[in-house]
């Protein structure tokens, strides 16, 4: 073997060559592809600009000249990286993100114009009673609900950019408790709350909170449907329009209280606050509490509650952005820790 190696010695010294420049264009080949593939999550300004070229054709965005499209671009590429840096966070998360219709807007924008609930005064008036207090659950209920599935639930609306969460979420209820009373599901006017629930706490566009809806619709001896009443989305003149569907009075949920808040949703949709800071670009999965405070700045409804496949418990939440953002329209968030605050304020009508 010794003499084959000592005969052979220029042929294998080459041989040994060729693999070693095999072995580098291999790993250039590699350095290339990892460049290539960096660049296509949009971190390089080129595939950034084109990212967003895209975005604009996808959602027929234009701006009114240059400066503002080179200021809104950098809005977009720094809410594509926020994106990009969640979805690839180490160990993984219940829940993603995505680029949407609101990426060229600062979270001071979009918290500006799409949420709007302001939280009554500690000193503010409670409604007595919580008829869900002595309920049980069957063992059905206990596992998961869904009024979506029993027909209590219009289609997913949009608030556009008006403040006016408070009267989606208080009319969802009101909704979701007429179809449970009389079998009918009608749509009924968050134009009506915005142009004429004026008292208290509720500011049309500039936000507001559930209860005070509630008390106009049951002072007003009721609302009206949407087709009598079409949203428009800025607050205007409050129109003398015919009542469809009555409400008697309202109750809250106790403070803090998950249990009972699933006994409420088993019972009808409820009307709650959270804390959506980080709601902007949810696309799917369940939200968890380490992404959220409990500063209550947005209203939605609960529709129902149920178990992820990986076993995470989750509020199903109906909100108002349209259907193309999060669940179409709907969001998972983690259930029996708080998360978001959600059972800080919760509310429901009574008929």
């Amino acid at each position: 073997m010794a003499s084959y190696i000592a005969n052979n010695k220029p042929l294998i010294t080459a041989a040994v060559a060729l693999l070693t420049v095999l072995a580098i264009a291999n790993c250039i080949g590699c350095a290339v592809a990892a460049r290539d593939l960096s660049s296509s999550t949009g971190y390089g300004e080129e595939a950034m600009t084109a990212r967003h070229e895209k975005w604009m054709v996808e959602h027929g965005r234009t701006y009114k000249d240059e400066a503002e499209k080179a200021r809104r671009f950098q809005v977009f590429k720094a809410n594509a990286a926020f994106v990009d840096t969640s979805n690839a966070a180490a160990g993984g998360k219940k829940y993603h993100l995505a680029i949407n219709r609101f990426a060229d807007m600062t979270h001071d924008e979009f918290m500006a114009r799409y949420t709007g609930f302001k939280p009554l005064p500690a000193t503010g008036k409670k409604m007595p009673g919580f008829k869900y207090a002595n309920v049980t659950l069957s063992s059905e209920d206990q596992q998961a609900v869904d009024w979506r599935k029993k027909g209590a639930v219009t289609d997913v609306k949009n608030q556009q950019k008006c403040g006016c969460c408070w009267a989606f979420s208080a009319v969802a209820a009101i909704e979701g408790m007429h179809q449970i009373n009389t079998g009918e599901l009608v749509s009924l006017s968050e134009q009506q709350l915005v142009d004429c629930s004026t008292n208290g706490n509720n500011n049309g566009c500039g936000g507001g909170t559930m209860e005070d809806a509630f008390q106009y619709v049951i002072g007003n001896n009721g609302i009206a449907t949407e087709a009598a009443y079409p949203y428009t989305a800025m607050q205007g003149m409050c129109q003398n329009v015919q009542p469809a569907v009555a409400v008697r009075s309202y109750q809250q949920v106790p403070r803090d209280d998950e249990d009972a808040l699933a006994a409420a949703v088993a019972g009808q949709p409820v009307s709650v606050a959270v804390d959506a800071n980080n709601f902007q670009f949810y696309k799917g999965g369940v939200m968890t509490a380490d992404s959220c405070g409990t500063n209550l700045n947005h209203a939605v409804t609960a529709v129902g509650y149920g178990t992820a496949e990986d076993g995470t418990p989750y509020w199903l939440l109906k909100n108002q952005w349209g259907s193309t953002w999060g669940e179409e329209g709907y969001l998972r968030l983690q259930r029996g820790v708080g998360a978001c605050g959600v059972a800080k304020d919760a509310s429901y009508p009574v008929a």
